[in-house]
This record gives structure tokens, C-alpha cells and sequence, in this order.
């Protein structure tokens, strides 16, 4: 009897310590069969590169389900409510968008899982020489555009970005970044993505791991 009282709080404590999980989500959409996960690096290149739309969420998994063997169904994304829409992305058939106003021309895309590993998702899979234009962004909440280059501007900036750095003397604690974003097009339906820094005066991102930039960069990101 002791032992089976022993093996019922052992499962009530179980079961509590399940009920108290907190499960770090990835940005995820089932749908139609298929994994979509977002596409952190990739815009649309026009607002009007979605199509049709194909379904809803039906239901938002974070902060509802706290168990890690819970199994994903179709209609369940990690952080959009139900009722959220789906739409089919133009001339990119692997893709799903979800309207986002914190997105650069207004949608979030994502990736079916199958085509995750060929996608060009780093700045060493981007071909530069197709790069037509180079947009900035403020980088935080709903995007404002400060700067778009082409041409001269362009072939100029695509120097600074491969030109190598010495770092500035920097304080112990590294403060705050401000935070920016640049969109590069090509003619793909599709433009690459990545975040630039600025920490109290040095540039810097991560188009793999961390790189400095020229002070030059400024004058392109506001211009």
C-alpha cells in the first residue's frame, strides 16, 4: 500500500512538473501534410508576391500546450492565433506567407522543411553580382525605409561588406546595438534579409559569425 501511495506522488509530481514546462518554440506552421518554418532571412520582393489564399490557423500552440511530446496536426502554428490566414507566395511554391505588418512589405515568409537545407539562407550562398538593389530599415517593430541604393551607390556599399576591420577599443560592458535592417534584391520573388549593428559607433553583423564593418556603412544605412 506505502508503495503504491509512493507511485501515485511520484505521478502527480510528474504530471505537475509537465503542467509547469515552458517550451521554447520555434516559428512553425503545419500545414496541408507539410513543416513550414519561418524564413528569418528572406522578404517578399513585392507586396503583391502573395497569391491565393489557402487556409487558417486553427490553433496557436504556444501557451497552450506546455507538454514536449505534444505532436504537431495540420492547422497548428507555434505563435499566430486561429483564424490567422495563410496565403500561397508567387512563383515560390515551397512557401507560405502570413500577413505582418513588422515585415518588410508586409509579410512573414515560411519555409516548407523539405527545402530548408538548399535554400540560400547565409550571406556565402547570396550571389552579389544579382544583387540590383540594397534597401535599409529601422530594425525593430513595424520597418521604416531610411535608404534605398542602386548602381554606383550599390557596388560601393557591396565592397564595404566584404572589407576586412580592425575593432575599436570598446568599454567591458558592450552596450545596446542599435538595430537596423538590409533587404538585398535580386530578381528572384524573394529578397535576402540580414541585420546590421551599430554598438556605440562600431558596425557590425553576422552574415555567419560576427564581422566588423567600416564606419563607411553609416552613410548608406542613413544617409
Amino acid at each position: 500500500m506505502k508503495r503504491l501511495i509512493l507511485l501515485v506522488m511520484a505521478g502527480m509530481a510528474l504530471a505537475a512538473c509537465q503542467s509547469n514546462t515552458v517550451i521554447d518554440w520555434v516559428d512553425f506552421i503545419q500545414f496541408d501534410g507539410k513543416h513550414y518554418t519561418a524564413a528569418d532571412t528572406a522578404v517578399l520582393s513585392e507586396k503583391n508576391g502573395v497569391g491565393r489564399k489557402l487556409g487558417e490557423v486553427s490553433f496557436k500552440v504556444a501557451d497552450n500546450i506546455n507538454n514536449p511530446s505534444y505532436q504537431v496536426k495540420n492547422g497548428d502554428a507555434a505563435f499566430w492565433e486561429k483564424g490567422t490566414a495563410l496565403y500561397e507566395v508567387k512563383k515560390l511554391a515551397d512557401f507560405l506567407a502570413v500577413k505582418d505588418e513588422q515585415e518588410v512589405n508586409g509579410y512573414r515568409l515560411y519555409l516548407a522543411e523539405e527545402e530548408e537545407e538548399d535554400f540560400p539562407h547565409h550571406f556565402k550562398d547570396v550571389e552579389l553580382d544579382r544583387v540590383k538593389a540594397i534597401e535599409f530599415y529601422t530594425g525593430e517593430q513595424t520597418p521604416e525605409l531610411l535608404n534605398r541604393i542602386t548602381k554606383g551607390e550599390l557596388e560601393k556599399f557591396k565592397e564595404l561588406l566584404t572589407k576586412d576591420v580592425e575593432p575599436k577599443a570598446q568599454n567591458a560592458n558592450r552596450p545596446d546595438p542599435e538595430l537596423y535592417r538590409m533587404i538585398l534584391y535580386t530578381d528572384e520573388p524573394f529578397a535576402h534579409a540580414f541585420y546590421l549593428y551599430n554598438e556605440n559607433g562600431q558596425w557590425l553583423w553576422y552574415p555567419w559569425d560576427e564581422e566588423l564593418l567600416p564606419d563607411a556603412v553609416g552613410k548608406f544605412v542613413q544617409p
